[in-house]
């Protein structure tokens, strides 16, 4: 069916492009808004008019020169940022961030509690709504102002729905996260897996800025991943594109079945993998300062094994060469696989990235014809969260586009 000449669609296509420009190029004038976007300007007025009326555009206290040097000054316009707000969370094995957030990503309340209260993982799910409420009442506006809440999750996740499939730090499997959220607060809500949004938030607001396609590898306990391919989020079939874990880097792996626990990877990759490897050579004879001599490996822990690397301890530099060789396969695999222009590192095992990035810069540099660009990420420990912020941003841009664009 044809819709040129439906007056509803296109003042509905005119507000969001109006609305467009000024997010990603204002201040700018009525007149700069009609010439740019080629509308006449009766029509601009009359949309600017609406949407100052709701709050979405504002009026700046400066003007612009006239564009002939003489005459009255334009005025000019800018995107409100703070007409409609959201909220991200960020759920963690031991803990939850939560803030509250504008359209353009700038925080305004920050919280954190607990992900299991009292180590009862019975009370993680009443726990996490009881603080989305406190989220919700420390908006400094009204409830229905608040456009989305967007949440990130230790598990993959099922489309559209938000179900979760399977959080073990959480106790959640096949858990209806979105409609549990949304039916208490009727808010629409947006579920996605951490690593995903932890991608999501440095393409919007970190290292990955003005990147098309990229992809992030998270070495921490596991290893996960994300891409953005063409400037959006790519999940996968199953949702589980990204998932750099359950690479297999040596051929006898493939006779084992990994998948019920760690993926071959980041079981000797990942923080626990590589505690692990360093143990089993002690176990072995293996003569190092890693060895209190009291018997208690147990707690031996990959930052440990590191900074005996640092410290000059043998077994511990060995074991960190192997750890870059494996983590340089995988960037390098990825690199070969989906050819992106940058791929991000994270986690917490990237704090030791003064043993990592440049072995596997040199690594990768060595075998790939087309080399990415290889760096850090840019915004730590808070990407998820602001992965799950933009998440909501992203997911609501078109109803806040398209609010009062009535026949």
């Amino acid at each position: 069916m044809s819709h040129v000449g439906n007056p509803y669609l296109m003042k509905q296509l005119n507000r969001s492009t109006i609305l467009g420009l000024l997010r990603e190029r204002g201040p700018l004038s009525r007149s700069d808004i009609a010439r740019l976007l080629n509308i006449s300007p009766s029509t601009v007025t009359r949309i600017v008019s609406e949407l100052i009326e709701e709050d979405l555009l504002c009026e700046k206290d400066e003007t612009a020169e006239p564009v002939s040097g003489i005459g009255r000054r334009p005025t000019l316009l800018r995107f409100n940022f703070l007409a409609r707000l959201v909220i991200g969370v960020d759920i963690g094995g031991e803990k939850t961030t939560g803030c509250v957030a504008d359209l353009q990503g700038a925080i305004l309340y920050r919280g954190t509690v607990p992900s299991i209260s009292d180590g009862d993982r019975s009370k993680s799910l009443p726990s996490l709504l009881d603080f989305v409420e406190e989220l919700i009442e420390a908006a400094p506006v009204p409830r229905d102002k608040i456009r989305g809440i967007g949440v990130g999750v230790p598990s993959i996740v099922l489309g559209r729905d938000g179900i979760v499939v399977w959080a073990p730090a959480l106790g959640w499997r096949d858990e209806p996260l979105k409609r549990l959220i949304e039916d208490r607060f009727g808010i629409p809500t947006f579920i996605e897996n951490d690593v995903n949004l932890a991608t999501l938030g440095e393409s919007q607001f970190g290292v990955g800025r003005g990147i098309r396609n990229l992809v992030s590898i998270f070495i921490g306990t596991g290893i996960g991943g994300g891409l953005i391919l063409n400037g959006e989020l790519y999940r996968g079939q199953e949702g589980a594109a990204g998932e750099v874990g359950y690479m297999v880097p040596r051929p006898e792996l493939l006779a084992y079945s990994y998948h019920d626990r760690f993926g071959c990877l980041e079981g000797l990759a990942g923080g626990p993998g590589v505690a692990r490897r360093a143990r089993e050579a002690i176990s072995g004879g293996a003569k190092t300062s890693l060895d209190s001599g009291n018997g208690d490996l147990d707690a031996l822990t990959a930052k440990q094994v590191f900074q005996a690397a640092r410290d000059g301890d043998a077994l511990a530099q060995e074991i960190v060469t192997e750890t870059v060789d494996y983590l340089a396969e995988a960037v390098a695999n990825v690199a070969c696989t989906l050819n992106p222009e940058m791929i991000i590192l994270g986690g917490g095992l990237t704090q030791s990235d003064d043993l990592l990035l440049e072995p596997i810069r040199e690594r990768v540099r060595r075998v790939v014809p087309f080399l990415p660009k290889i760096v850090l990420t840019q915004l730590g420990g808070d990407a998820v969260l602001y992965g799950a912020i933009a998440l909501a941003i992203r997911a609501t841009r078109e109803d806040i586009s398209v609010q009062g664009a009535v026949a």
